[in-house]
């Protein structure tokens, strides 16, 4: 027969996590409707310049409105990863990312290894 204690030591472990990730669910809900709302408040495609040709400066609105559409992308992409149980996984090497990082940047896809060898 187990031991008790550490049935009950992964019970614990298992509530934190659930505590952890309901608090990641939060928060990249509060930042996916943020991103919306800039992304939303910018002109619509029909109003902004067309992209720039390489080379060329890049039209303010026209890269607002770029990195506004790409945090929602982002976001959006981070909670299917949660509902789907890899949250929180480096997408390159596979590693858990740092929960520190995940708090600060909860939408990353890389752990700071992967992130910084892609520079």
């Amino acid at each position: 027969m187990g031991d008790i204690r550490s049935s009950d030591r992964l019970l614990e472990e298992y509530r934190r996590n659930a505590v952890q990730l309901a608090e990641f669910r939060a928060l990249l809900h509060e930042r996916l409707t943020a991103a919306r709302a800039e992304r939303d408040s910018l002109p619509g495609d029909e109003h902004l310049p067309e992209p720039p040709e390489a080379g060329e400066p890049i039209p303010l609105a026209w890269g607002r409105a770029k990195r506004a559409g790409t945090a929602v992308a982002e976001i959006e992409a981070a909670i299917e990863r949660l509902n789907s149980g890899v949250y929180g996984t480096c997408r390159r090497c596979g590693a858990s990312i740092a929960l520190r990082r995940l708090r600060r940047i909860p939408h990353t896809r890389h752990c700071v290894v992967c992130r910084d060898t892609r520079r």
